[in-house]
């Protein structure tokens, strides 16, 4: 176009026109939305002073385009953004509206009464459902554009909101009524106590009627918004639910008191006891649950009340001197059961007294049960070695000769395991682990001896005999005694069946003398070292030596004070030997009232009490002979440093890597194998450098486990191997 024409007033005028209708065009496009609403017509007709009917015959293109929408383009810009951010806030309302209009209550069949509860799944979506749909919510009532929908929207927040709080109350009632419908349609609770049962019974009620209308609206938002009586009733429930509650924690508190050892037994495990009261035979399962090692116990054929015998898990069984009456409240017969099981241990073992220091050590091990053939042999190994070191100063060979008759012992156990497994079953299923028991133990007390006599010992005051474990029958007291240095322990006759026990290291004995000296002067153990150590099980086999229950606590930062308040109670008043696995894992917090707990247990001790007030304010019984045991890893990340009147109760012990050649040895020795020190180097020597020049892989294995896998395969093939065969491996 030439350039002179550009200057027409026509074409200025012409191109004004042009570029204001392709400006204007966007807005037209913008406006032309289906999100329009009249709303936004009305702002845009305020904005531009013209009228703008929509919906008329006569609302043309050119009705736009007259109305100036290039004078306010960012206002009509913004009302036509606003209108599509509206449009969106509205589709969510409704998808969130059409939601809830079809979500239901899911429910589950309960026993055989029919679908009276929450499905557990189903209702877990359901509150996810509406935590999603209140965040949702939550962010829309955050936009600026929520105003035309805000009413609608802070209904909805309403309506879920009470959705969500009713909800979570029915499910925790629904929790307390399934628990406590399960203690009061027992029988044997219910009628112990009645006026809580009367109560369950009025609740039980009012729960089936909720739960048959639930299950008749079945639509969540229709039965639970608008129902106040819904909205009153559980609250009243749960209410009513909790004074239950309380009721029977009292009624299990005084359980506890009256048998102690129910503080080592869950709520729910105690409660299926209590239930069981009027059966006795049908608490054999939880037998386990309150003694070591006694898992079963035999009826009378014609009397079904009367107890005549007790089974360990291994199955050997002891007859009872005196049979126990299974009949009155459980915790009463438990309690005849556990001192007539100690009675009969004691009995026992006084017979194995007499017996031990006459009988060959054949028919002595065949005669009695392991734990009491055990105690035997180390009956006469004291009374031997104690004679002898009286003896020595007078006579030279003394020494000698009792080191000899250890050696001739030992041989003889190990004869016996020699034989074949058909030749043992013959005295028990169990025999050739019993057996394997007394030469781990036999072993150590002749290299005691064999050492005291390598050292000129010739005194019993002698501390390197006084630090030993020696074990006496005092006819005066009609009990065995254990002692280590200056410290005497009552042996306490529980019943410990067959068990496993450690091979004692110099290790093990230095530990045996400092836990005993502080249990000596009225303070706890404290084994501290890194994992696999033996920290734990050291205690446990301590506890073995001087026949007590050992119950083991793996601690957590979960523990509160009140569950670890309750098993120092139940150690205090029953006299057994707790040990706190990883003490140092619990909240510092609850370390600091755990030395409370712990400290008027010990005080209660060392003033020889009969009784004391608990930190919770409760008089209970104080049994001198209890002994708490902490053990810790300090090396791990998430240990507490413990408190120092926490440390100031507990006597500390270091614990470091267990000598693997020792125990290569012992259990060489128990399988029959004459030159087991020399094997025993080889064997540690291999694995040594299997550890130290294999790669490393995951299927490698050169642990302690796998040690005494190999050691057992090993004794099995000994009894296959003649003598001369096995010096033909050792070459």
């Amino acid at each position: 176009m030439p350039k002179d024409l550009r200057s027409w007033d026509a074409f200025i005028e012409l191109k004004k026109t042009v570029d204001d209708f392709l400006e204007t065009l966007p807005l037209v496009q913008m406006l032309a939305n289906p999100a329009m609403r009249q709303r936004h017509w009305d702002k845009l007709c305020e904005l531009t002073g013209k009228t703008l009917n929509v919906t008329s015959d006569s609302f043309k293109l050119s009705t736009l385009l007259d109305a100036g929408l290039l004078e306010c383009q960012d206002d009509v810009e913004d009302i036509a953004n606003s209108a599509v951010k509206e449009k969106s806030i509205e589709i969510k309302l409704g998808e969130l509206s059409q939601d809830w209009s079809i979500r239901t209550l899911t429910f589950g069949q309960f026993k055989n009464r029919g679908p009276i509860v929450l499905n557990g799944g189903a209702t877990g979506e359901l509150m996810e459902a509406l935590e999603e749909a209140q965040m949702a919510l939550g962010s829309m009532m955050a936009s600026r554009f929520i105003t035309p929908f805000k009413e609608e929207a802070s209904e909805w927040i309403v309506r879920l909101s009470t959705i969500s709080e009713i909800l979570e109350m029915w499910i925790q009632v629904q929790s307390m009524w399934q628990y406590l419908e399960a203690v009061f349609t027992s029988g044997d609770i219910a009628k112990q106590l009645p006026q809580e049962s009367k109560r369950f019974q009025g609740i039980d009620k009012n729960w089936v009627k909720i739960m048959t209308k639930a299950n008749e609206v079945a639509i969540a938002l229709n039965y639970i918004y608008g129902n106040d009586s819904l909205k009153q009733l559980l609250p009243y429930m749960l209410e009513q639910l909790e004074l239950c509650q309380k009721a029977l924690s009292g009624y299990l508190d005084q359980k506890r008191a009256a048998f102690p050892r129910f503080f080592f037994v869950a709520d729910a495990t105690l409660l299926e006891v209590l239930s069981q009261g009027s059966n006795p035979q049908a608490i054999q399962p939880h037998l386990q649950s309150v003694f070591d090692s006694l898992v079963a116990v035999t009826f009378d054929k014609k009397e079904k009340t009367i107890i005549r015998e007790f089974e360990s898990g291994e199955g050997q069984t002891v007859q009872l001197y005196n049979p126990v009456k299974a009949e009155g409240n459980i915790e009463e017969w438990l309690y005849r059961l556990l001192k007539e099981m100690c009675n009969t241990i004691n009995q026992i073992i006084s017979l194995a007294a007499g017996d031990c220091d006459v009988m060959p050590t054949e028919a002595f091990t065949h005669k009695y049960q392991a734990q009491v053939s055990l105690i035997g042999i180390q009956f006469k190994w004291t009374m031997d070695s104690e004679d002898a070191l009286y003896r020595a100063k007078a006579e030279k060979n003394i020494m000698k000769e009792t080191n000899k008759r250890h050696n001739q012992r030992l041989t003889d156990l190990v004869s016996i395991n020699m034989r074949t497994d058909a030749d043992l079953k013959v005295h028990g299923k169990w025999t050739r682990k019993k057996v394997e028991t007394m030469i781990l133990v036999d072993v150590h007390q002749r290299d005691v001896f064999d050492e005291l006599f390598k050292k000129r010992v010739k005194d019993p005051e002698d501390f390197e005999w006084q630090k030993q474990a020696r074990f006496y029958w005092r006819h005066d007291l009609d009990e065995a005694q254990v002692s280590v240095a200056d410290v005497d322990f009552k042996y306490c006759c529980e019943y410990l069946g067959v068990k496993d026990r450690l091979v004692i290291t110099p290790l093990t004995d230095r530990c045996y003398v400092t836990l005993s000296q502080a249990l000596g002067m009225f303070l706890g153990g404290a084994p501290a070292g890194p994992a696999g150590t033996g920290k734990t099980e050291t205690v446990k086999d301590m506890g073995c030596t001087l026949g007590k229950y050992v119950v083991v606590t793996n601690c957590s930062d979960q523990m509160d004070y009140r569950a670890l308040g309750g098993i120092y109670k139940g150690l205090a008043m029953s006299g057994c030997w707790g040990c706190f696995d990883e003490f140092n894992r619990i909240d510092l917090e609850v370390l600091s009232v755990a030395a409370q707990q712990v400290g008027c247990v010990l005080t209660a001790i060392r003033e020889q009490r009969e009784t004391f007030q608990f930190t919770d304010g409760h008089v209970v019984a104080c049994n001198k002979e209890v002994g708490y045991f902490i053990t810790m890893n300090p090396g791990y990340a998430g240990r507490q440093e413990l408190p120092e009147n926490l440390k100031s109760l507990h006597r500390g012990v270091t614990m470091m890597v267990p000598d693997r050649e020792i125990i290569m040895k012992v259990k060489l020795i128990g399988s029959g194998y004459v030159y087991a020190p020399m094997l025993a180097k080889k064997f540690n020597v291999l694995y040594r450098l299997c550890e130290e020049q294999l790669s490393k892989q995951a299927h490698y294995d050169f642990g302690l486990r796998n040690i005494l896998a190999v050691l057992r395969t090993a004794g099995s093939a000994r009894r296959t191997l003649t003598d001369n065969s096995e010096k033909g491996e050792t070459d």
